[in-house]
């Protein structure tokens, strides 16, 4: 896994070397200022539909077979507030990501988790179509890079080295949670009645790419960057990910136009990030279900269940520690545990050169007080003689978690300093957080970013992560792409490797 690391850093270098060919003959692009409370453009005219997408094709065929009776609008809001908790949620289903319902948006920003002195500039954007409010897009002008997840970094470093300015830039996202779901949301009567059929969905998705760009270009905002959408919706913005990659192994053919100088398109540009995710399927069994965590680790080979079995044995018997899932409104019983868990929040952050501080304990207690507490389950750490009874006090570790639709996102892990107990990392953000979905029934788990040696050797397989990114300038446009087009060649390839050497096994292939 090592020399994959190495690999990132000698990409990262490469797109700023690259980006100095390039920028020389673009240099019509000069930002001047910055809009950092609002966008001048609060509301578009209406428009039609095929008039947003101009002269664009569609991969099935051209935009005149679109319908010509929808008309759109869009309209900026400065903070989720604006917006009726039960109109965003109504653009939710049972499938939705949790980080996009309105009360964990609102208790970011009410927080000031999320808020302008951290960089963070909310301008949601609502979707009108034929008139009528149909959908929601989380939206914000961003002043830095931070909280993100898909880490851009390397991008405005290879901006400025070349006089570009980078910031701010517009995100569509989720502060600070790189967890994918949806991130343009429609209402169920757009589904149903507008675009029951795959190319009007189509349509509408890059008619709002193509309003996002016009809101970036008309307001001198170098990028906008859709993190952590999923594979469809990366696709009608862009091009299917097996455009990008090529079956024998050789580059794919955007790699190489913008490799001999190609005018560079005005487009969208995929990007393939990865994480670490846990499948309760066992391929040894057909992909039934794990019946317990014995199941679970019979998967493996014997050393490594040996390994397990040790690491366990250390933590829950010889250190006599116990640890027990809090979830739901059952977490209000015990007074104290949720600013308990945001002190351990704190520990790993006091602990870490690098460690930033994003949430504040008013985000943990107004969590607590929302209807988004049916979501939370804490996985709480404490002596086995700390009695039958939990007590906030005897909390010494843990990891704060969501959990929706069978899936179970690990967020935040944290231990007080003075507790040191080897191998308790592994037992409460995995083991424990393994048998609770096992015996729960859920289908999946993410631990979140990071973490990918110690997350593989521990059954977490590889998954591909979707963003798409526009970039006004268009020199650093073909720069980035280029420097893109290597990285999912280059990322397919390694999920590929990995998933053939599944420490658990693995059906599943790469683009999956």
């Amino acid at each position: 896994m090592r020399i994959f690391t190495f690999l990132w850093f000698f990409q990262s270098s490469y797109l700023v070397t690259e980006v100095k060919g390039f920028v020389a003959t673009s240099s019509s692009y000069a930002p001047t200022r910055q809009p950092w409370l609002t966008i001048d453009r609060a509301e578009s005219s209406e428009s039609t539909l095929a008039a947003f997408l101009g002269s664009q094709n569609l991969a099935e065929g051209p935009l005149n077979s679109v319908p010509t009776s929808i008309t759109l609008s869009f309209n900026l809001h400065s903070s989720i507030d604006d917006i009726p908790a039960f109109e965003w949620d109504a653009c939710l289903t049972k499938e939705s990501s949790p980080f996009v319902q309105h009360s964990w948006l609102r208790c970011m920003e009410q927080s000031g988790c999320a808020a302008p002195d951290k960089g963070w500039v909310a301008q949601h954007l609502s979707i009108q179509v034929n008139g009528q409010t149909q959908g929601y897009v989380p939206l914000y002008i961003k002043g830095n890079s931070l909280g993100e997840f898909i880490f851009d970094q390397q991008f405005a470093e290879a901006a400025y080295d070349n006089g570009i300015q980078y910031y701010p830039k517009l995100l569509v996202g989720v502060p600070f949670t790189p967890a994918t779901g949806q991130r343009i949301l429609w209402k169920p009567f757009v589904y149903e009645t507008l675009a029951s059929d795959s190319r009007t969905m189509k349509a509408l998705r890059r008619a709002v790419g193509q309003f996002l760009k016009e809101i970036a270009l008309s307001n001198d905002i170098s990028s906008v960057h859709i993190n952590f959408l999923r594979d469809e919706e990366a696709t009608d913005l862009t091009v299917p990910l097996e455009c990008l990659t090529a079956s024998d192994g050789s580059v794919s053919s955007s790699f190489l136009d913008r490799l001999i100088g190609k005018p560079v398109e005005d487009t969208y540009m995929r990007r393939t990030s990865l994480q670490y995710h846990w499948i309760n399927s066992n391929v040894k069994n057909e992909g039934e279900l794990f019946r317990d965590f014995d199941d679970y680790l019979s998967c493996f080979k014997s050393k490594r269940r040996i390994t397990v079995k040790r690491e366990r044995c250390s933590v829950l018997e010889e250190s006599s520690i116990r640890v027990d899932p809090i979830v739901g409104r059952e977490i209000l019983k015990y007074n104290g545990l949720v600013e308990r868990m945001f002190e351990i929040y704190l520990s790993t952050i006091d602990k870490m050169v690098w460690g930033r501080q994003y949430l504040t304990v008013e985000f943990f207690q107004m969590l607590a007080k929302s209807d988004f507490i049916d979501n939370l389950c804490f996985m709480c750490a404490r002596r086995a003689d700390s009695g039958d009874e939990l007590q906030a006090k005897h909390v010494f570790a843990g990891t704060f978690n969501i959990i929706k639709d069978k899936v179970f996102y690990g967020r935040y892990w944290g231990c007080l300093p003075e507790y040191d107990v080897k191998n308790l990392h592994f037992e409460v953000c995995y083991w424990s957080a393994i048998d609770y979905c096992i015996k729960n029934g859920l289908k999946r788990m993410e631990p979140g970013a990071g973490g990918g040696d110690y997350k593989w050797a521990r059954g977490f397989d590889p998954s591909l992560i979707h963003s798409v990114h526009y970039i006004c300038h268009p020199g650093l446009r073909r720069a980035v792409g280029r420097f893109l087009d290597y990285e999912t060649e280059n990322n397919v390839e390694l999920t590929q490797y990995l998933l053939e050497r599944s420490a658990v096994g693995s059906n599943r292939t790469a683009t999956d």
